[in-house]
């Protein structure tokens, strides 16, 4: 009789577990890498104006912790216009990006970001965020750009500085 409540209740913990569905979302740990580049036309100059701003974010190597076989990698187009100058153009911001991933989705996250210097002195592009739709959704994504194409010297000419970019990094985790 013990053997037959037993069974039973082993059955029940079950079939109620089965039935229930998990409160919590899948974890996520991925971690990328790959390049940033940004065009700016015109090229920003130390006098303020209005620039249109057009580059591509491309992940050529990701690594989903969960699920180290699958070789995973994006590519983010992004464009804009904007008011800068070389004096405010690394203050920081925000804004939302669309990444395509090679397996045919996409993630859209909203970002925030702002510039800090490494132990180098290189100035680097710091933007965490949610995850907000697609795979991943509800994840937090944190990209870090070192900018190793910048050339101030570009800002006092008469075209200005028109690319700045780097390699990147993304870690994606809940």
């Amino acid at each position: 009789m013990r053997k037959l409540f037993l069974t039973i209740a082993a059955f029940a913990l079950v079939f109620m577990s089965a039935a229930v569905p998990s409160a919590a979302a899948e974890p996520v740990s991925v971690l990328c890498t790959g390049t940033n580049v940004i065009k700016y036309s015109p090229g920003v100059t130390y006098e303020e104006r209005t620039v249109q701003i057009s580059g591509q974010d491309d992940a050529t190597a990701c690594v989903d912790v969960f699920a180290p076989a699958q070789a995973l990698s994006f590519v983010a187009p992004f464009s804009g216009t904007f008011t800068t100058s070389c004096a405010s153009l690394f203050t920081g911001g925000t804004g939302t990006q669309t990444l395509i991933w090679n397996t045919g989705e996409t993630s859209r996250w909203s970002w925030t970001m702002h510039f800090s210097t490494n132990l180098n002195g290189q100035l680097v592009s710091i933007a965490d965020g949610p995850i907000t739709s697609g795979r991943y959704a509800g994840a937090e994504l944190r990209q870090v750009v070192t900018v190793t194409t910048l050339d101030q010297t570009a800002c006092s000419s008469d075209n200005g500085l028109q690319e700045t970019g780097g390699p990147s990094n993304w870690v994606f985790t809940s």
